[in-house]
């Protein structure tokens, strides 16, 4: 985790820009976001562009020319669907949350065959996965209010 903290917003956050800017030039790469939002130690070689080029550019080698796999051809969905908003939690469970993408979920995916997954992708898995589970939620957080009082 890194010691970045978003605080709260700026006062003029919610108010219009004066000036129109065309916000296609400015919007961030995926792999600047992933750098600003997690100094964890993981292996650049599978995030940089290259292999991703690499990675998705490659041809069948048995030759025929069915489509590809859409689990090898890039990202579920496009970045400028991304709504980013701040996620809460304490260091010690956001560390282990990284490294169980590192160590367990990332070498299985490999295994897979999925190289140029996104962290978008996985923070979109992770919050669906909530979604179906919310049932679960009153339960575990009063399990955290005992541990913790």
């Amino acid at each position: 985790m890194t010691d970045f903290d978003l605080g709260e917003p700026a006062p003029d956050a919610d108010e219009e820009p004066d000036d129109e800017q065309d916000s296609s030039d400015e919007q961030p790469t995926d792999t600047a976001i992933e750098e600003a939002m997690s100094d964890s130690s993981t292996d650049d070689s599978d995030s940089s562009p290259s292999t991703r080029d690499q990675s998705t550019s490659t041809v069948s080698s048995d030759g025929d020319d069915s489509a590809p796999d859409p689990t090898e051809t890039g990202p579920a969905f496009p970045y400028d669907e991304v709504k980013q908003s701040p996620l809460y939690a304490r260091e010690e469970t956001w560390t282990e949350f990284e490294d169980k993408l590192d160590m367990e979920l990332t070498p299985n995916l490999r295994e897979e065959g999925i190289r140029d997954d996104e962290l978008r992708e996985i923070h979109d898995i992770v919050l669906e996965v909530a979604i179906e589970r919310l049932d679960e939620f009153p339960e575990r957080l009063k399990e955290k209010r005992r541990e913790m009082g």
